[in-house]
């Protein structure tokens, strides 16, 4: 990606001075914004880009003119990694400079002022890749707030040198990403940007309090057998209080929700990685006897049945990606 460049020209969603055009096209796919030029100098276009990558989409964009874009509450984390020039954020009264990243957490409103020629790559995260990598049952235990991360950060330095390295495949591939290699590409972002999106106090396994991460260890080494709190007391030796209170304040779940979660989670990646194991093979060897109480929960916590992971792990490997627009010479 050289320096002046808009990252995944191959898929070029807006090439053109109409904001309209742009509006609809941001809103046909994240959640719905203003787009209000600030300036009149032209007739020079708006570019805006996008690779998918799995649920997560990236957006390349660079406006025409000073431009305003205002949401309501996101349903899910944004993340703009400003490349060149200069983004206001007014919930912050703060500058995204480049290199800059800005997070905006689910229930925030982005409210940005980005100047003309301003290049940035604009990261929708998909809810289920950030529940399946994080081991939560929801987003709520997440950063509630929008946050800024300095250029000279290292999360922020390590992300620009991945979106540099997506940019160049995505070149080399003319825009075809397969759809396997884009679920790893989802999953090294969201692992790069978990510990950004982490609410504070939700320590790193490896840096919990010692009978808790006992525990933890303990529950994540032994998923495929029977596990009950009981289990737990045994293996730490403290109280059911301190137990429970310990889970509650480093990890914001409770002994019995996380082993239920991580059961859930490996049943999943079974499904997704074993194309021999049948549904009810895979939820019996965590231990769900039940067939109905399994599904049930399963999509409580991932929000789709069993058979739709099968159909999707299904797609992923027959299905070839559509061939998108490329840039005219």
């Amino acid at each position: 990606m050289k320096k002046n460049d808009v990252p995944f020209t191959h898929n070029i969603g807006v090439q053109s001075s109409d904001f309209e055009e742009a509006r609809c096209f941001i809103n046909s796919r994240i959640d719905d914004r203003e787009v209000s030029p600030l300036s009149a100098s032209g007739n020079a276009k708006n570019l805006l880009t996008w690779q998918p990558l799995g649920g997560t989409t990236l957006f390349g964009a660079q406006w025409s003119e000073k431009v305003h874009i205002q949401s309501g509450a996101q349903s899910t984390f944004h993340a703009v990694l400003a490349l060149s020039g200069s983004i206001h954020c007014n919930t912050l009264n703060k500058e995204v400079t480049d290199n800059s990243l800005l997070l905006i957490a689910p229930g925030k409103t982005a409210d940005l002022v980005w100047e003309k020629s301003a290049r940035a790559v604009v990261i929708s995260l998909s809810r289920q890749a950030l529940i399946d990598h994080l081991g939560i049952p929801n987003l709520e235990f997440l950063r509630d707030t929008t946050t800024l991360v300095p250029h000279n950060h290292q999360d922020a330095q390590i992300l620009k040198n991945g979106i540099q390295c997506l940019a160049q495949q995505h070149q080399i591939c003319g825009g075809n990403i397969n759809i396997p290699v884009q679920k790893q590409w989802e999953s090294l972002l969201v692992a790069q940007l978990a510990n950004q999106l982490s609410r504070p106090g939700m320590e790193n396994p490896t840096i919990l309090p010692g009978r808790i991460r006992l525990a933890v260890e303990w529950i994540l080494t032994h998923l495929r057998e029977p596990i009950s709190v009981c289990d737990l007391l045994r293996i730490t030796g403290v109280s059911r209080r301190s137990l429970e209170s310990g889970f509650r304040s480093c990890l914001n779940t409770t002994p019995a929700k996380f082993i239920l979660c991580h059961k859930l989670k490996g049943v999943r990646e079974t499904l997704r990685s074993d194309p021999e194991i049948s549904i009810g093979d895979a939820a019996f060897s965590y231990g769900f006897n039940h067939l109905s109480h399994f599904t049930k929960k399963y999509q409580e916590t991932f929000g789709e049945l069993p058979s739709e992971t099968v159909r999707q792990r299904r797609e992923a490997i027959f299905v070839l990606p559509k061939k998108t627009r490329t840039v005219a010479n």
